[in-house]
């Protein structure tokens, strides 16, 4: 049996750890949360597990923290509340908060002199006009599913940096508010694939 010397057998554990952040990051990045239901003198605790007990603190969010990316991992704390495993740049590895302090952010109510969420996409002659990707970090990508909203699963891939992004007309908005966007791609399994609409700005 091959033996590995222990300082390359601890960096092999932390590539393979911070890879499978990443991928989690990336898998989950189409929706973002805020933090709600903290006062303005405290703190979100970020902890190593679900529930307060037996758990400990290895981070925090101040109330309003935008850009919390859901991992996609959920669970139970011992008195029944329901926490998500997040990630944010703040504590870049991950850790776990209670779910009801966190709101998905496309869920919150533009400004009344704001466009209304789809009309960019309303117009017959969207199909024949060219998208870009927009607020994709440079490290990640933009998920193409086979349906709307991230419980369908991924059939490819965006690059932060895409353009020439061709759309088909077709949206549908979800109970939250997020408005997710039919796109075309020769590289997609049907050709079709739908990405959530605010990565998405005419060139």
């Amino acid at each position: 049996m091959l033996r590995l010397p222990y300082r390359v057998a601890v960096s092999l554990l932390v590539m393979g750890a911070l890879f499978l952040a990443t991928l989690n990051f990336a898998q989950a990045s189409e929706v973002t949360y805020r933090v709600v239901n903290v006062a303005s003198n405290d703190v979100l605790n970020v902890r190593d597990r679900a529930g307060v007990s037996g758990s400990r603190i290895v981070g925090v969010l101040p109330p309003g923290t935008g850009g919390v990316v859901w991992t996609g991992q959920q669970g139970r704390s011992g008195d029944g509340g329901l926490w998500y495993r997040v990630i944010h740049p703040r504590i870049p590895a991950g850790g776990w908060v209670n779910a009801r302090f966190l709101a998905e952010e496309a869920s919150v109510a533009p400004p009344a002199s704001a466009e209304p969420p789809g009309s960019l996409f309303k117009d017959h002659t969207a199909p024949n006009l060219d998208y870009k990707v927009v607020g994709v970090a440079a490290n990640d990508v933009l998920n193409i599913r086979s349906g709307a909203g991230v419980a369908h699963g991924i059939i490819g891939m965006f690059p932060p940096d895409a353009r020439h992004v061709r759309i088909t007309g077709r949206i549908n908005t979800l109970p939250s508010g997020a408005v997710w966007v039919e796109v075309r791609s020769a590289t997609l399994p049907n050709g079709v694939g739908w990405v959530n609409g605010r990565f998405l700005d005419r060139m």
